[in-house]
């Protein structure tokens, strides 16, 4: 069976550099039929048209594709396991990139943002080649753990607000690219609609991370008699909430403030990915539990 959770989790990673790889190829064809001269009649700029457009839809199927895989490997390891499949950072990081997609594709569904699945790929791609290189084996749950409502809930909770701000983290940046060429880049939404993206993204992310938070702090209470000890894993989380907060401060202002939104965003999500691997793989405190 681990060798089925291999197959699925490869095959998985292989669909999302498909898809990146697709998405690429999608933008460049679209960028070469924009430098078409103008006396060049007008069909050979409409089959660049057509190719990027199919290019687009070829990604988006890419990632609905990874998704349905990886959901498949996480709710097989679940039942293998035999509780929540994210107790140790192999296997947090495979939900942690299925639940990504998914909320992507959720959120494409009501916001033109259906052009970002290369980026969303990537990002995807990344988290699912880091849980792989992590140990993916099946120990007994170590004392701090054998909370199966907690490490549904408190631990579900996280990789869920995690994934919304890894969304959120791809519009951002996106936006920043739109906003530093002026919009030209055809093949992405506009920088007010990616603006506008990443916000509904934070918006619905925050109180889920605020949750996830809350709930850790009544974990660590019932596990080590404290509800606060300043474990480095909880120092960052506090600091990543602390940056969305500032986020949503300065998200509507029109001035230099405003303009920092995104940038706001962007580190944010790098607090998000210290948290999740950096404070539990390479500093030892109370959740080094989790490292391989």
């Amino acid at each position: 069976m681990t060798n089925l959770l291999l197959i699925l989790n490869l095959t998985a990673l292989a669909l999302l550099v498909g898809t990146v790889a697709v998405g690429l190829a999608g933008v460049l064809v679209g960028l070469a039929g924009r430098t078409v001269p103008a006396s060049v009649p007008r069909g050979p700029d409409a089959t660049h048209s057509a190719v990027a457009g199919t290019a687009a839809r070829l990604a988006l199927m890419g990632v609905v594709a990874a998704a349905a895989v990886l959901l498949t490997s996480v709710m097989l390891r679940a039942a293998m396991v035999g509780h929540a499949p994210w107790s140790n950072l192999h296997e947090f990081s495979l939900a942690f990139a299925a639940v990504l997609l998914v909320v992507y594709l959720a959120l494409a569904r009501g916001t033109p943002i259906a052009a970002l699945a290369p980026l969303a790929a990537l990002l995807a791609a990344g988290i699912v080649g880091a849980g792989l290189s992590l140990d993916d084996s099946m120990d007994p749950l170590v004392p701090a753990l054998q909370q199966p409502l907690l490490l549904t809930i408190h631990v579900g909770s996280a990789v869920v607000a995690y994934a919304i701000v890894g969304v959120a983290f791809v519009t951002a940046a996106a936006e920043l690219v739109q906003r530093a060429t002026g919009d030209r880049i055809a093949a992405m939404p506009r920088s007010s609609t990616l603006r506008l993206a990443s916000h509904r993204a934070v918006l619905l992310g925050f109180p889920i991370l605020t949750l996830a938070i809350a709930l850790g702090a009544l974990w660590a209470n019932l596990a080590w008699r404290a509800y606060w000890s300043n474990d480095p894993k909880e120092l960052a989380a506090a600091a990543t909430w602390l940056v969305f907060g500032a986020y949503l401060h300065v998200a509507n202002r029109r001035d230099r403030w405003g303009a920092m939104a995104p940038w706001l965003i962007v580190l944010g999500f790098a607090g998000v990915l210290f948290t999740y691997i950096g404070a539990g793989l390479f500093i030892v405190g109370e959740h080094s539990y989790g490292r391989p």
